[in-house]
């Protein structure tokens, strides 16, 4: 009984994971950003992170990364620690070689689009964009932004942003930032804005019905195992 009881939670728990991942079309956008051009033209509302202090915007929190301020020369490898976007005299998210960093939004809310500013870009930067759930919408790479890089050269850096199709029923929830190499090269971003905010979805009535089914049907075979032994 047991063993049945916990594959049945495991399908229906499964089921209901499985539809709130469902991948979700979106267009992304880029844009060279020498010189913050592009981050004035936020839409209004949206909500901003710059890491210009430690206190993130409400609800938001950062798991991993270094907050950078200029550009950092590393001697023991000759190579630079991380690189400034183009123009930033302030503070900017770093995720340093071989590591992720994952900034989750406010978990009342779900959001239409989100765009930041991705400094000198390299090929293999993994930017993966969360469902409220905290599951991949879709994973954008440097590769798909720029198809060769230069630290020198201002069109690598660039202002990103990716928007959800209205009738997908997704919502974004939080961003993740890997940078998965061994050359020393980092992945740097500032000014993330999430815009088009509407109350965090509730599962899907089909889901919850699914999971609901998978309970009730425990409960029947628990009745009639009850029977059998009496």
């Amino acid at each position: 009984m047991r063993k049945f009881t916990t594959a049945l939670i495991s399908v229906a728990a499964a089921a209901l994971a499985a539809t709130s991942a469902q991948a979700a079309p979106g267009t992304v956008t880029s844009t060279a950003n020498d010189y913050y051009s592009a981050q004035r033209n936020v839409p209004a509302g949206s909500t901003v992170v710059t890491f210009d202090t430690p206190q993130l915007p409400n609800g938001f929190s950062l798991q991993g990364g270094t907050i950078g301020t200029g550009s950092v020369w590393d001697p023991s490898v000759g190579n630079w620690k991380y690189v400034a976007p183009s123009g930033d005299s302030t503070n900017f998210l770093v995720t340093l070689p071989n590591a992720s960093t994952t900034l989750t939004a406010d978990k009342r809310f779900g959001y239409g689009s989100v765009g930041l500013n991705w400094g000198s870009i390299d090929t293999s930067n993994i930017l993966d964009v969360l469902d409220i759930f905290g599951n991949v919408i879709t994973s954008i790479t440097g590769l798909n932004l720029l198809s060769n890089r230069s630290l020198l050269d201002f069109s690598t850096n660039r202002y990103v942003t990716y928007s959800l199709d209205p009738n997908s029923g997704q919502q974004i929830g939080g961003l993740r930032f890997t940078s998965p190499n061994n050359n020393g090269w980092s992945f740097e971003v500032d000014d993330i804005a999430f815009s088009n905010a509407s109350p965090a979805a509730v599962p899907e009535p089909a889901s919850i019905a699914l999971f609901g089914a998978g309970l009730a049907g425990l409960v029947g075979v628990a009745r009639r195992r009850r029977r059998q032994a009496a």
